[in-house]
């Protein structure tokens, strides 16, 4: 089943140039495989989550829910598994993915429903109690903190790094609040995070036609100063 998210967004639309012929990321193409008991319900809402937040990035991703791995592709694996936490007061991973000895991010992210669940049990203080809610409300809050845990590990993925950032989609640590609230805000990425993506995705050869306009308007500036 192929689920499109978003539309690829034009890059530098902001910019004096955009009245140019602009350079376009093609979307990205992740594989989801998802446990059978998973409420294909709450599988939609998170993969909305996380592309609407990669959306406003200017990525779009078309997600291609299977039931066998692609291996040219990234894959998302949404499951039950809680991972391993090595320290008692660790916080609760809703998701992970992980690196090669090189450094390099594996081409899969796993999201952990059971862990989601967990956090939602654990912010009592914040939010009702999951098992009074009806399932339409808990679906909708368990997939906004499944997708924004998502969208986080898909960023270390793309920006093909283990860095966190002080900010943002990319911070190492992230509050139960912050994962089940409306507000999407904390989970932007910043401009310098938008550009190293738009580099990786966008064809050489895009970016090789952008060139001339790019330093002809470069020269112009400079001889006016």
């Amino acid at each position: 089943m192929l689920i499109d998210t978003s539309l690829v967004v034009a890059l530098l639309a902001s910019s004096p140039l955009a009245a140019r012929p602009l350079v376009t990321a093609p979307p990205v193409t992740v594989t989801v495989i998802v446990a059978s008991d998973i409420s294909p319900t709450l599988v939609t809402r998170v993969l909305a989550e996380a592309g609407d937040i990669w959306r406003t990035a200017g990525v779009a991703i078309v997600w291609r829910v299977e039931s066998t791995i692609s291996p040219s592709t990234l894959r998302v694996v949404i499951g039950h598994w809680t991972g391993l936490i090595v320290h008692d007061d660790a916080a609760l991973p809703l998701g992970w993915i992980l690196f090669d000895d090189s450094g390099a991010p594996r081409p899969e992210v796993y999201v952990s429903y059971a862990n989601a669940r967990a956090l939602m049990d654990q912010a009592r203080g914040s939010i009702a109690l999951s098992e009074r809610m009806p399932r339409a409300e808990r679906d909708t809050l368990l997939g906004r903190a499944m997708g924004r845990a998502l969208a986080h590990e898909m960023g270390h993925y793309l920006l093909a790094s283990k860095a966190h950032s002080v900010g943002g989609l990319m911070r190492a640590r992230l509050t139960a609040t912050e994962f089940f609230a409306l507000d999407r805000s904390p989970f932007d990425l910043d401009s310098q995070q938008r550009a190293a993506i738009a580099g990786r995705l966008t064809p050489p050869a895009a970016v090789a036609a952008l060139q001339p306009s790019v330093h002809s308007r470069q020269s112009i500036v400079d001889g006016i100063r």
